[in-house]
């Protein structure tokens, strides 16, 4: 977008500077109009945008055509040049940096035993998308353990999962969300959760009415390849900050193990996207490198957004006979009775359905027809270090293909503008500068394209 506003701007410029010295020379030199529109016509082929704007298209071809051999895809061209400028690559933790093998490390109760206080838990997290209690749920399952239904339930980002269950509310989740409801917690549990996020693992706590019945940790260890991605991007000149959601301790703990001095935590979608433009406001150009759903916001806010297969999302595998089963789940899936379930009418329209789905992501900051400017291929972070490096290649080729147009520029410019005449000389004729700037044109290409 910016590019578009200078090439706009430079134009306009173009033309006033064109119309100015035919002005001038057909008020002073008492030309013809003819002559004047030769004189408009060779001053804006001159000060024309048009090499500049050919330059970075090409510099953008060179690079997409370096990275056809891998499964990068751009779907903005101009991204591929503005890469050039990043400075500060901010990135998400959970399934970009991390392993996405989600699993439980630690079970800490609190008056209760371990099996029930991962029922209960599982029990609130049965209905709920995040990660974390996808791996509570289907541990609990694997262990055979009895699952409670509840009759409501809610889902807030960031924070944790409260549903109500045999009229007791249960809440899984952050201390900080615990303690805003209320929730008692011990001394005892606040110490312990303090060690399993220093030592890089996720405290959950578990509440039921107002007291916290325990912890459940998880641990999603960071990626090798994601280390040494980022120590070779910190190599190559450029700022790392980590934006996520997870607390201040582990969030640090992970800063720590990665190298990236710039932390911040506990933060949501919108959060992420707020700490983005503030970098911005500090004359940072800034690269988001993220889900393209989980992280939309964030991305939407950088100056170029970096798509990141999430290592959460897991391909589907079939369903092996062995496998342990829910048996409430099963239960509430066939019904009532044991009868071969008849196919009954949805309950809204599927178009109705798409809508209210679709409004919900607005609400949210985001859209399920978003596409970032750049999706990296399922290799994730080392990709990105690929990218990097070829459109660095190609920065050369695009600082002398912006030096040559400079030079055309303020060569052709005045001698087309008659600025030379005081010299004895005569004005530049438009078919001169329309062939000079054709030339320009192939020497542009030939530059920016050759091997």
């Amino acid at each position: 977008m910016k590019k578009m506003f200078s090439s706009f701007f430079h134009f306009i410029a173009s033309v006033v500077l064109a119309a100015g010295a035919a002005g001038y020379w057909y008020i002073a030199g008492d030309i013809t109009v003819e002559a004047a529109s030769e004189i408009f016509l060779g001053v804006f082929l001159a000060a024309s945008p048009l090499p500049f704007i050919v330059s970075r298209m090409l510099i953008g071809l060179r690079i997409k055509r370096r990275l056809r051999d891998s499964g990068i895809t751009c779907s903005r061209m101009s991204a591929l040049t503005e890469l050039l400028h990043v400075d500060t690559i901010a990135f998400n933790r959970n399934g970009t940096l991390t392993e996405g093998s989600v699993f439980i490390s630690a079970l800490v109760p609190e008056g209760m035993t371990q099996g029930s206080l991962l029922a209960l838990a599982a029990s609130a997290e049965r209905e709920a998308t995040h990660p974390y209690a996808h791996a509570l749920y289907d541990t609990a399952v694997q262990r055979g353990l009895h699952l409670q239904r509840h009759s409501a339930a809610r889902e807030t980002e960031s924070f944790g999962v409260e549903a109500l269950i045999a009229r007791t509310p249960v809440r899984v989740g952050k201390k900080e969300w615990l303690q805003e409801e209320n929730i008692e917690i011990s001394a005892a549990l606040l110490t312990r959760a303090d060690q399993l996020a220093t030592s890089g693992q996720t405290p959950l706590f578990v509440s039921s009415s107002k007291y916290a019945r325990g912890i459940i940790a998880v641990r999603d260890d960071v990626r090798a390849e994601a280390r040494r991605a980022l120590i070779a991007l910190k190599e190559r000149g450029l700022s790392l900050i980590l934006l996520t959601g997870e607390t201040k301790r582990l969030a640090n703990a992970t800063g720590k193990e990665l190298r990236i001095s710039e932390v911040r935590a506990d933060l949501t979608g919108t959060d992420k996207a707020r700490e983005i433009r503030l970098l911005q406001s500090r004359g940072a150009v800034v690269a988001m490198v993220g889900d393209p759903m989980a992280d939309q916001p964030a991305l939407r806010a950088a100056d170029i957004s970096i798509g990141c297969p999430s290592s959460l999302e897991k391909q589907p595998t079939p369903e092996e006979e062995d496998t342990p089963r829910d048996p409430l789940h099963e239960e509430l899936m066939r019904g009532q009775n044991d009868e071969k379930p008849s196919e009954m009418e949805p309950l809204m329209p599927p178009e109705d359905a798409a809508y209210f789905e679709a409004q919900a992501l607005r609400n949210q900051g985001r859209s399920t027809s978003f596409m970032p400017d750049i999706v990296l291929d399922k290799e994730g972070l080392p990709s990105l270090v690929t990218l990097w490096d070829t459109c660095n290649a190609a920065r050369a080729r695009a600082k002398q293909n912006r030096w040559l147009s400079l030079l055309f520029l303020f060569l052709f410019t005045p001698a087309a503008a008659g600025v030379l005449t005081f010299f004895d000389a005569t004005v530049l004729p438009y078919p001169i500068v329309g062939g000079a700037l054709v030339l320009l044109l192939i020497l542009l290409i030939v530059n920016a394209l050759r091997e």
